[in-house]
């Protein structure tokens, strides 16, 4: 029997793709452009946000996170001027559903997967996850990729909330996170984190300082042994923290989750769709328990 918090991993790997696609698809740039949004900027803001409704720029930020209030700022209120949540919602559906249309992803057990994570998620208390309570209030639509990514969006931002609590215990606050995120794994660049979440040098300089500070990060900008230890233990509470819904499937349903959204993940990679490297998942066989 595998670990829950492997469990959580893996799933992890194959979802992470197929949610973070919306922030990059042209289909849905498009989308937020036809409602006069900024794509990169109020689109991103206002296209994550929408679930939670109209809400000002200090709730975003807070369950945000990572990112500038400058950028937060520029977005929202005023986005809900141009394009009332619903709204938002209903383009980036229309958005997601054209994305996998095109990339031809394959929709055999598309109702199914979809079917799994909404039962995931139908027993688990979202108390003190935002993100995640917000997205399990959104009606599915009907076009099925975009419910498939409604019913992933709200598993993918209830390990993000708890991601956070866990940023908060280990006493890390939005710059230091960034900067020891970016020191302590390969495939995301600090040039990648700093540009999406519009930090300039001098702010990243201010999160690397606070880390030495701890003594976790040395002189050369590379996390120390115990940086590294205290990153590692981030990660493993924030599996912990996102197993719940996976052991509301139980490990039968969730391993068959994984088999139906690994072939979507993958095509979604080789067709150039997602940008960033492919996160390789821990496969369910070898899973320690």
């Amino acid at each position: 029997m595998s670990h829950p918090s492997q469990i959580a991993r893996a799933l992890h790997g194959v979802i992470e793709p197929v949610h973070a696609i919306m922030y990059f698809a042209p289909e849905v740039q498009q989308e937020w452009e036809r409602l006069g949004l900024e794509p990169r900027g109020e689109g991103y803001v206002a296209g994550r946000a929408a679930p939670m409704g109209a809400v000002g720029a200090g709730a975003v930020a807070a369950s945000f996170f990572g990112f500038n209030p400058q950028l937060i700022s520029y977005a929202v209120p005023g986005a809900w001027t141009k394009a009332a949540p619903d709204v938002v919602l209903a383009a980036r559906a229309k958005g997601i559903q054209a994305l996998f249309e095109r990339v031809g992803a394959p929709a055999d057990g598309v109702e199914e997967a979809t079917g799994l994570a909404v039962r995931a998620m139908a027993e688990v208390s979202t108390a003190g996850r935002p993100l995640a309570a917000a997205n399990a209030t959104v009606p599915l639509t009907g076009m099925p990729f975009a419910d498939l990514w409604q019913a992933t969006a709200v598993l993918r931002e209830h390990r993000g909330d708890g991601h956070i609590a866990a940023l908060l215990w280990h006493g890390l606050e939005p710059l230091a996170a960034l900067a020891m995120y970016a020191a302590w794994q390969g495939q995301v660049s600090r040039r990648f984190l700093q540009a999406s979440r519009l930090w300039d040098d001098d702010a990243w300089a201010v999160g690397e300082s606070q880390l030495r500070d701890r003594g976790w990060m040395d002189a050369d900008g590379a996390l120390t042994a115990d940086g590294r230890a205290a990153r590692d233990d981030v990660e493993a509470a924030t599996d912990r923290l996102a197993a719940t819904p996976y052991a509301a499937l139980g490990e039968k349903g969730a391993r068959r989750l994984f088999e139906l959204l690994m072939p979507i993940a993958e095509t979604l990679n080789t067709a150039g769709a997602y940008k960033r490297p492919f996160p390789l998942p821990i496969d369910f066989a070898t899973a320690a328990s």
